[in-house]
C-alpha cells in the first residue's frame, strides 16, 4: 500500500516541476541585454510653470498672491536642482542618443564629449545586471582634457522595464563626494501617471532631510502636483499645466485648511468647486 502512494505521488512531483521550469523559462533574461535607460524625467523635475513671478504694482487692485507663494517655496528646490542636476542632467540626456559598448554579459557603458557652459566634459555612464528586474547605473564626468579627474555625479538603481528608478546625487567637497538628493521616480505609461521625489541629505543644512515630490496624473482638473514637506509644515500646490491655472494650500501659512487659488493670469480668486 505504502509503495503505491508512493509511486502514484511521482507523476504529480513531475507535473510541478514541468510547472516551475515553464515558469522560469518564461521569465525575462536579461543578461547579455542592453538595457534600456529610463527618461530624463526620471533624473530631472520641471519646474517650467514656476519658473517666474508676476509683476505686481502696489497701485494696482489686483493680486497675484496665492501663486507668488507658491513660486517662492518651489524657487528653493529649483535652485537646489540646477546646482545639484543641471550638468548631469546635460550629459545623461545627450547619452541616451549614443550607442553603449559592451563590456561583459552584465555590463554596459555609454560615453559622450559634450561642452556644457563653454567647458569641455567627458561623461560615461555604466550599468551592471543585479537580477531580472533591476540594474545598477552610475554616471562619472570628468574634463575631456584631463578623463582621469573624472568625478562620479549620480548613481542609482534602475528597474528593466523603466517603471521606477532611485538616484544619489553627489557633490564636490575639497575633492570628496558629499550626497546632495536622494530621488526617487516611477512612472505608469498606460495611464501617465508619474511620481518624482527629491529629499534633501546634504548634511548639516538647515532643511536637510526636506522634500519635495512632483506628481503628474492626467486624468485630474489639477494635472500636476508639488508637495513640500519641511520641517515645520507641508505645503501642497496643484495645477492644470494647460491653463496655469491652480491653488495652494498650506495651513501653518494661511492659518485655515482651505484651498487658495489663482486663474489662468494667475490672479488670486474664489477656488471654484471642482
Amino acid at each position: 500500500m505504502k509503495k503505491y502512494i508512493i509511486t502514484s505521488r511521482i507523476p504529480v512531483f513531475l507535473l510541478i516541476i514541468s510547472i516551475i521550469l515553464i515558469n522560469t523559462s518564461c521569465k525575462k533574461k536579461t543578461t547579455g541585454e542592453k538595457p534600456e535607460l529610463p527618461p530624463v524625467e526620471s533624473l530631472v523635475m520641471d519646474f517650467s510653470d514656476f519658473d517666474s513671478r508676476p509683476d505686481q504694482k502696489k497701485s494696482m487692485a489686483t493680486t497675484y498672491n496665492n501663486f507668488v507663494y507658491s513660486y517662492l517655496n518651489v524657487a528653493f528646490w529649483s535652485t537646489v536642482s540646477t546646482g545639484a542636476v543641471a550638468l548631469p542632467a546635460v550629459a545623461y540626456s545627450n547619452l541616451l542618443n549614443q550607442e553603449a559598448e559592451k563590456v561583459d554579459d552584465n555590463i554596459w557603458k555609454w560615453t559622450y564629449n559634450f561642452t556644457w557652459d563653454g567647458v569641455s566634459y567627458v561623461a560615461s555612464l555604466t550599468t551592471e545586471r543585479l537580477n531580472n528586474e533591476e540594474y545598477t547605473a552610475e554616471l562619472v564626468i570628468a574634463f575631456a582634457d584631463s578623463p582621469e579627474s573624472g568625478f562620479k555625479w549620480v548613481e542609482g538603481i534602475v528597474r528593466y522595464d523603466r517603471t521606477a528608478a532611485s538616484w544619489n546625487v553627489y557633490k564636490h567637497n575639497e575633492g570628496d563626494p558629499v550626497q546632495l538628493l536622494d530621488i526617487d521616480w516611477t512612472k505608469d505609461y498606460e495611464t501617465g501617471v508619474s511620481s518624482l521625489t527629491y529629499v534633501y541629505v546634504e548634511p548639516g543644512q538647515p532643511e536637510t532631510g526636506s522634500s519635495i515630490t512632483y506628481g503628474r496624473d492626467p486624468s485630474l482638473d489639477y494635472n500636476a502636483t508639488y508637495t513640500i514637506i519641511l520641517s515645520a509644515q507641508t505645503i501642497e500646490i496643484q495645477w492644470d499645466t494647460e491653463t496655469k491655472a491652480g491653488r495652494v494650500r498650506n495651513p501653518y501659512h494661511f492659518e485655515d485648511n482651505d484651498w487658495h487659488c489663482w486663474n489662468s493670469d494667475l490672479v488670486d480668486i474664489e477656488c471654484p468647486a471642482l
